[in-house]
């Protein structure tokens, strides 16, 4: 009985992961890699993101890489433009915490509320030094001194650095190509 069982386990990891290497999604399309946000010679090729106003957007509730939760990626294509990660659950509604990187300021804003204190604030990581530059309040009020001087602003400066690193390594896993490249197209 044991045998029978070992053998079953096997064959079914066996299909998993032949049926789960196929290269295609749910609906049997080719999922192709994210250089497909626009290829270089600006045609539109299959892509997961749908443009809406010019700007290109995906939600992806299935590979988060913050736990519990998915991602509105919006993409704004250009010299001005940006890439905003929006927090979602995981059937996609949206919440109010988010990430916007900006390649114009150079920047990543980050806008976290906390719900237990009534509270939000802002992040802001200066991209070019890899570093946590300024804390704003809800009010825009700069938090930074504040932070430093009650012990708070290493942690959040670590914390925010990962979450950033984490978005970059997510997208570059996802789509095949930088923050910066989708937004740039360099």
């Amino acid at each position: 009985m044991k045998k029978i069982v070992s053998l079953l386990l096997v064959l079914m990891l066996t299909m998993g992961m032949v049926v789960g290497c196929t290269g295609k999604d749910k609906k049997g399309e080719e999922n192709l890699p994210a250089n497909n946000i626009q290829d270089e010679n600006n045609n539109q090729e299959k892509s997961k993101f749908e443009e809406k106003d010019g700007i290109l957007v995906y939600t992806d509730v299935e590979n988060g890489p913050f736990e519990e939760s998915g991602l509105k990626i919006s993409i704004k294509k250009g010299d001005d433009g940006y890439v905003e990660f929006i927090k979602t659950d995981l059937e996609g509604n949206e919440t109010v915490d988010y990430y916007k990187f900006d390649y114009s300021a150079n920047n990543v804003e980050k806008y976290y509320y906390v719900s237990a204190m009534g509270t939000a604030f802002y992040y802001y990581y200066d991209l070019e030094k890899n570093e946590l530059d300024k804390v704003e309040d809800g009010d825009h009020n700069d938090n930074t001194e504040k932070m430093k001087s009650s012990g708070r602003w290493d942690s959040a400066a670590e914390k925010t650095k990962e979450e950033v690193s984490i978005l970059e390594d997510y997208f570059k896993e996802q789509y095949s190509i930088t923050i910066k490249e989708a937004v740039l197209g360099k």
